[in-house]
């Protein structure tokens, strides 16, 4: 049975939606509502770059980290390609900070549980830095900081349940950040 995620990714200021689908060792790629390829890769290198065939091409794929926001060092047959790889619930949630963002609150995008807070009031923190973590649809969700500054206020605790639009953490930005 094939089993579905969808991805959003971010490359040179486009982003494009993916959904990988995977069924015991096969696995198929579908990029923007295009043509479904099936892709097999195997780790080379010891481990630290993948050979990847899509179609008839094979590439040698680095991977060299994903940090907190997702971004990911790689390289695609020695180029370096800058990436940013969210699954969809990430992606949904930063696009609903909006403006938000720039205040630094948090808010719930959809309905669920608040896990984990990893941050205290009075707390310095940089942006990008996961605050909280809260469960939704069957997946943790780890939020991160949107703007370098202190946090203020945070009104809810592990095992609350929230809404959409409410506030989770609120962080006062640094000046001039």
């Amino acid at each position: 049975m094939w089993m579905k995620k969808r991805y959003v990714l971010s490359y040179e200021g486009e982003q494009h939606t993916a959904v990988v689908a995977k069924d015991a060792d096969k696995i198929a790629v579908q990029v923007d509502d295009g043509e479904r390829s099936e892709i097999d890769c195997a780790p080379v290198l010891g481990g630290r770059a993948l050979s990847v065939r899509i179609g008839g091409k094979i590439r040698l794929v680095h991977l060299t980290g994903l940090d907190n926001a997702g971004k990911v060092a790689a390289t695609i047959g020695g180029r370096p390609i800058p990436l940013t790889v969210m699954d969809e619930l990430h992606a949904m949630a930063l696009e609903s900070l909006g403006t938000a963002a720039s205040s630094g609150t948090i808010a719930a995008d959809i309905p669920g549980l608040v896990i984990e807070v990893r941050v205290k009031e009075g707390q310095k923190v940089h942006q990008g830095q996961p605050v909280i973590v809260v469960e939704a649809m069957k997946m943790q969700n780890e939020l991160a900081a949107p703007v370098a500054g202190t946090v203020m206020e945070i009104p809810v605790g592990a095992g609350d349940t929230v809404n959409p639009g409410d506030t989770l953490v609120v962080i006062e930005p640094e000046p001039g950040g």
